[in-house]
This record gives C-alpha cells, sequence and structure tokens, in this order.
C-alpha cells in the first residue's frame, strides 16, 4: 500500500502554528479593556533593563511569523468545505476511522506528527481525503485497475493487533519499583516520564510512544503477556526492556482487522486517482473557485 503522507505531514505542521496562534491570540485582552487605566495592547509582557516589550509588540511580531500561514489554514479548511459541499461530495465517519487505523500501522510509532489527540488527527484526516476527492472527481478509474491493485497489495490492508501505550523506563527494576509506588500515591504517569524517564524520544511526550504491534521487535513476550493482562488506563508491573526495565500505561487496545475490497475501494480509487493527476495536492487550486479574497492580496 502506497499511503500518501504528503498532505498529512504539512498538515501536522501547520497544526503546531495553529496551536501557538490560537495560544496567544487565546491570551490577548479585549482591545477596550484596560488595566490600571493602560490599554491593553500597551500592556508591559517583559522588560529588559528598563526597556518595555508590550502585547502589542509581542501580537505583531506572531502576526508577522505565523498570520500568513495560519490565516490560509483557516481559509483552505473554508475552501475544501465549501466546494465540497457544492459538488455534493462527503467522507464518512468509517472512511476517516480506517484512514486512521492504516496510518496507526504503517508510522513509525515516535513520529510526532502523530501524537495529536486522536479527534485532531481525525478532522485533519477528513480534510485531507475531501481535498483527494475534489482533486481526483473526474478521474476515471476502472474496477479492474482497482482490483488489481487491490490483490498486489492485500497485505498491506491487514492491521495487527495493536496496544496504544506510554511508558516510563529506567535503568534497574528497584527504580522501575519506585516508580509504581508514586503512581500508586496519585503521581501523574506523564510527569514522572517526563521526569524519570532515560528514554529520550518518548520522555518529553510524556511517555508517549503511540500504536505499538503485539507481534513486532519492540515488545518482548513478557512484556505482551503482561499489557494483555491490563485494563484500559491502567498501568503494567516492571517489565525487563533490553538491559533496563519499563512501565507500561495501556491506554487502548487496536483489534487484529483484514480489510475486504470492497472496504478499501474508495481508498484504492483515489490512490489510483491521484496519480493521473497533475495539479498539486493543494487547497489553493480551488481559490478562484471558492471566490476567495484575504488580508496578503491576490497572490497566492
Amino acid at each position: 500500500m502506497k499511503l500518501k503522507p504528503y498532505p498529512l505531514l504539512i498538515a501536522a505542521a501547520l497544526l503546531l502554528v495553529t496551536n501557538i496562534v490560537t495560544l496567544f491570540l487565546w491570551l490577548k485582552p479585549d482591545a477596550s479593556s484596560s488595566m490600571g487605566g493602560m490599554k491593553a495592547g500597551n500592556e508591559v509582557v517583559a522588560t529588559v533593563g528598563g526597556d518595555s516589550v508590550t502585547r502589542e509588540d509581542w501580537l505583531y511580531s506572531l502576526e508577522q511569523k505565523y498570520g500568513e500561514q495560519e490565516l490560509k489554514q483557516l481559509i483552505n479548511q473554508k475552501v475544501i468545505e465549501k466546494i465540497a459541499k457544492k459538488y455534493n461530495i462527503s467522507v464518512s465517519d468509517e472512511e476517516v476511522n480506517q484512514e486512521y487505523a492504516l496510518i496507526r500501522s504503517v508510522y513509525n510509532s515516535f513520529d510526532e506528527e502523530y501524537t495529536e489527540d486522536e479527534e485532531t488527527v481525525k478532522n485533519q484526516i477528513k480534510t485531507d481525503l475531501l481535498l483527494e476527492e475534489l482533486l481526483t472527481k473526474d478521474v476515471e478509474v476502472s474496477e479492474d485497475e482497482m482490483k488489481s491493485f487491490y490483490e498486489q497489495n492485500e497485505e498491506m490492508y491487514s492491521i495487527p493487533k495493536m496496544y496504544n501505550l506510554k511508558q516510563i523506563k529506567v535503568g534497574d527494576q528497584s527504580e522501575a519499583e519506585q516508580v509504581i509506588k508514586e503512581l500508586e500515591n496519585g503521581s501523574s504517569f506523564d510527569v514522572l516520564a517526563m521526569e524519570r524517564s532515560i528514554d529520550e524520544q518518548s520522555a518529553h511526550l510524556g511517555g508517549e510512544i503511540g500504536y505499538i504491534p503485539a507481534n513486532g521487535e519492540l515488545l518482548s513476550p513478557e512484556a505482551v503477556e503482561e499489557i494483555d493482562s491490563l485494563k484500559e488506563g491502567k498501568w503494567s508491573k516492571p517489565v525487563k526492556s533490553g538491559s533496563d526495565y519499563a512501565v507500561y500505561l495501556l491506554e487502548g487496545i487496536m483489534k487484529e482487522r483484514h480489510y475486504s475490497y470492497d472496504d478499501v475501494k474508495s481508498q484504492i480509487r483515489r490512490q489510483l486517482a491521484i496519480e493521473q493527476v497533475e495539479t498539486p495536492l493543494l487547497p489553493e487550486a480551488f481559490w478562484d473557485e471558492a471566490d476567495v479574497e484575504w488580508f496578503y492580496g491576490t497572490e497566492q
């Protein structure tokens, strides 16, 4: 299966920008408010040797760095929704869930593009699928082509059993047992992972390692047996992991599944159709049709 990750990777980067800008705009008080008689825009947010940095300076800098990109993201979302509605194009929740499962089974567990919460990732998947449907709406793909593609790639539409995990990895068993005691006393798993875990890739993510196959190389048979005994939201006892020990938190289980041709027919059609499309996979292709006007002019 040749998944098309590019729209999702671009979107993940934009999601990061969106989160940053949203945070700062959320902090921005109403322009008409005042603090001690001072207009909100002139509120001092930092001083450097007696020189002030105002909220207005701060927000202006943010707008200069992220404003155009953030506005384009918001416009593109509206454009895709508007044009999809115009052509009566929709994407079902089942298709979104299927794409999400396939992505989770393909991408490395430490790909930070996919550490966003499930709802956020699924919303972006839906947007990407709508865009692909729009870009390929006039492309014809025969039933024979789609069936042939499925038969040649059928194994890629099988998803193994996977665990959605967090981990705290430490150097020895006694330290792992101390982690368990702190968890039992009410400590946050995420905080302990950031403070204690020696695994740099997952520690700064609160221990998040994503979806791990039960039959893969990342989990020992002992770890799989222990995790299988857990209920969702519970942590494991210390488990040997190479020369170290790990405490796992089970957040969820993705059951093993094999998708039939009918299950993935729409995805295959998009896959084959996209290969025939010369237009870049960008929402800007529909800006003229959506009659877009924006702050930064007419150039796209």
